[in-house]
C-alpha cells in the first residue's frame, strides 16, 4: 500500500507516511457475512483494519447463546488483543455486515510498534476508544429499556456503514442485543409507527437520526464523543 493512497479506515489515515510504510503491503479482501475474524481461545492470526461493513465481538457462558460485546467498522481495528500482547481471546469476532478491509500478520504490526511509538500511540487510542464502547454496552445491558438499546445499536450501526439502510433481520438483532426476539420486533414496530425507522425483509432503514438518538437516551454518544476527542 502505497502511503498516499488514500483509506477510508480511520486509524490507517491517522498515520504519518513513515509509519504506513512500516506496515508494508496490506492485503485487501472481501469480508462477508459471518467470515469469522477471531475464534475464542484460538491464536489470532490476522489484524484486520476494516474499510466497510461492520465486525462484532461476541462472548457467552458455556453453549448459552452469545450476546455481542463490541463492533468495530471503519473507525478501528479488529483483533485488538494482540496490540496489548495478547496472542488470543475468550470471545469470538465475525463480521455482522458483509464489507471489505484489510489484514496483515500480527507479528508484522508487533515488529513496526517497536519501531514507531507514533504508531503504538494511535493504536493505543483505538483500543481505548474500544474499551469505552465496550463500558458503555455494559451500561446499557445493565439498565437501559431494549428501545434504548435498540436505538442505540442502531446509530452505532449507521456510524459504520454508507447509506441509511442496515442488513439485519429480528432474530440476528435479538442475539446482539442479548433479548428475546419478540421484545426486539415490538421495539422495532413501535419505532416504525413513530416514523423513527422503516423495517423491511432483512433490513432496516433509519429515518429520523434525531429522534433515534433521543430515544436512546443518554445510552449512546460516550464513545463516538471519544473517538471524535482523539481521532477529530
Amino acid at each position: 500500500m502505497h502511503p498516499e493512497n488514500p483509506k477510508r479506515n480511520s486509524i490507517l489515515t491517522s498515520l504519518s507516511a513513515s509509519d504506513i510504510e512500516l506496515l508494508g503491503p496490506l492485503e485487501g479482501l472481501d469480508l462477508p457475512v459471518r467470515f469469522r475474524l477471531s475464534d475464542a481461545h484460538h491464536k489470532i492470526g490476522s489484524v484486520y483494519f476494516l474499510e466497510t461493513g461492520i465486525a462484532s465481538t461476541t462472548t457467552q457462558v458455556r453453549h448459552e447463546v452469545p450476546i455481542e460485546v463490541g463492533i468495530t467498522g471503519r473507525e478501528g481495528v479488529v483483533n485488538l488483543p494482540f496490540l496489548i500482547g495478547s496472542d488470543r481471546s475468550p470471545s469470538d469476532t465475525f463480521m455482522q455486515v458483509g464489507g471489505t478491509g484489510h489484514r496483515m500478520q500480527p507479528e508484522t504490526l508487533r515488529s513496526a510498534m517497536r519501531q514507531s511509538e507514533s504508531l503504538t500511540t494511535v493504536l493505543m487510542k483505538s483500543v481505548h476508544v474500544f474499551l469505552v464502547q465496550v463500558s458503555s454496552t455494559v451500561l446499557a445491558n445493565g439498565r437501559a429499556t431494549i428501545s434504548e438499546r435498540l436505538a442505540r445499536w442502531l446509530l452505532m450501526a449507521r456510524d459504520r456503514v454508507d447509506g441509511e439502510n442496515i442488513g439485519l433481520t429480528h432474530e440476528f438483532l435479538a442475539t446482539m442485543l442479548g433479548v428475546h426476539r419478540p421484545g426486539v420486533t415490538v421495539a422495532i414496530r413501535d419505532f416504525e409507527r413513530r416514523g423513527l425507522i422503516r423495517g423491511g425483509r432483512g433490513e432496516v432503514t433509519l429515518l429520523d437520526r434525531g429522534a433515534l438518538e433521543a430515544a436512546a437516551n443518554g445510552y449512546y454518544g460516550v464513545a463516538e464523543a471519544e473517538f471524535q476527542r482523539l481521532f477529530g
